[in-house]
C-alpha cells in the first residue's frame, strides 16, 4: 500500500497513474480515499490522486488536535504533491475536502489549474451551530463508554433526531462515523474542523482566477445549497451546477457529480 511520510506521519494515498493531468480529489469529514475514488471512476485523460487526511482512513495518526485544521490539511496535500513531483494540478474536494481545496487555492494559486468544490460545507465562517453540535456530540458520546453504547446514545440524542428529520442521508452519514475503527482516538476532528473555516473573508474569493466548478444540492443541512450559490457569486470564473440530492437518490447524485467533474476537467 502506498504511503508517504510528512510531519512524522505516514499518510496513505492512492494514485491511479492515469495518462492525463493530475487531479487531486479530497474526501469529506470522516471519509477516506474510497469516497473520492468511488465517485470519480477511472477516466481517460485524468490521473486520479487522493489521500486519507490525518486522523482519517488508513492515516490514523494526526499529531496534535490543533492540526485538525484547513491550514494543516492543505499543507499535507502540498506535501503529497511535492512527494509525487507535481508542481501544478487540478484540485477538488467533497465537503471538508472542498474546504481544504478552497484554502489551498487561496494560499497557493499558482499550483492549481482548475478548482472543484463539491457540496461545500463551509463558507467564510465556521459551520452553523446545529451542525457543529451534531458533530461535537459524536465526540461527547464517545467519552467513558464503548463505541456501540456511544452510537446508541447519539442516535437517541435530540440533535441527531433533528438532523435525521431534515435529511435521512445526513442522519445516516453522522451515524456512520461510529464505524471507523479509530473513531474514539480521532474524535476531536468532529470538534475542531466544524469550528474552523477555509478562510474568513469572502472577498478574497474574488482573487481566484482559475476555472472553478461548484456542485451543490438541496435537502442537505450539512452542505447547504446556499453555500454553493454564495461561492459561485464571489469566484469570478465559477460554474455552478445543481446535482441530485443524496437524500433523494444517492446513486443519481454520484452519477451527476461524476459527469459534471469529468466534463469540466476535460474541457479545454
Amino acid at each position: 500500500m502506498p504511503y508517504f511520510t510528512y510531519d512524522h506521519i505516514q499518510f496513505y494515498y492512492e494514485d491511479d497513474g492515469g495518462n492525463g493531468e493530475p487531479f487531486i480529489f479530497l474526501h469529506g469529514l470522516g471519509g477516506d480515499v474510497n469516497q473520492t475514488f468511488g465517485l470519480m471512476k477511472q477516466s481517460d485523460h485524468i490521473r486520479r490522486i487522493s489521500l486519507d487526511f490525518r486522523g482519517h482512513g488508513k492515516t490514523a495518526a494526526f499529531g496534535h488536535v490543533d492540526d485538525f485544521s484547513f491550514k494543516q490539511f492543505a499543507e499535507d496535500v502540498m506535501a503529497l504533491a511535492k512527494y509525487l513531483h507535481i508542481q501544478r494540478f487540478n484540485l477538488g474536494g467533497i465537503s471538508t475536502g472542498a474546504g481544504v481545496s478552497l484554502h489551498l487555492a487561496l494560499r497557493y494559486p499558482a499550483s492549481v489549474k482548475k478548482l472543484i468544490l463539491s457540496r461545500p460545507a463551509w463558507v467564510d465562517k465556521p459551520q452553523d451551530d446545529l451542525v457543529c453540535e451534531a458533530f461535537s456530540k459524536i465526540h461527547d458520546a464517545l467519552q467513558d463508554t464503548d463505541t456501540l453504547t456511544a452510537r446508541n446514545l447519539y442516535e437517541n440524542s435530540e440533535v441527531y433526531q433533528t438532523m435525521n428529520s431534515l435529511s435521512s442521508y445526513a442522519g445516516e452519514s453522522l451515524l456512520g462515523q461510529f464505524n471507523y475503527p479509530y473513531v474514539r482516538e480521532t474524535s476531536m476532528k468532529f470538534v475542531k474542523l466544524p469550528k474552523d473555516c477555509p478562510n474568513d473573508d469572502r472577498n478574497a474569493w474574488r482573487n481566484l482566477k482559475m476555472p472553478t466548478l461548484i456542485l451543490a444540492s438541496q435537502l442537505d443541512p450539512i452542505h447547504p445549497y446556499a453555500y454553493g450559490l454564495l461561492l459561485s457569486e464571489h469566484i469570478p470564473n465559477a460554474q455552478f451546477i445543481e446535482v441530485t440530492s443524496k437524500t433523494i437518490n444517492n446513486k443519481q447524485h454520484n452519477h451527476d457529480s461524476y459527469d459534471a467533474i469529468k466534463n469540466f476537467l476535460n474541457k479545454r
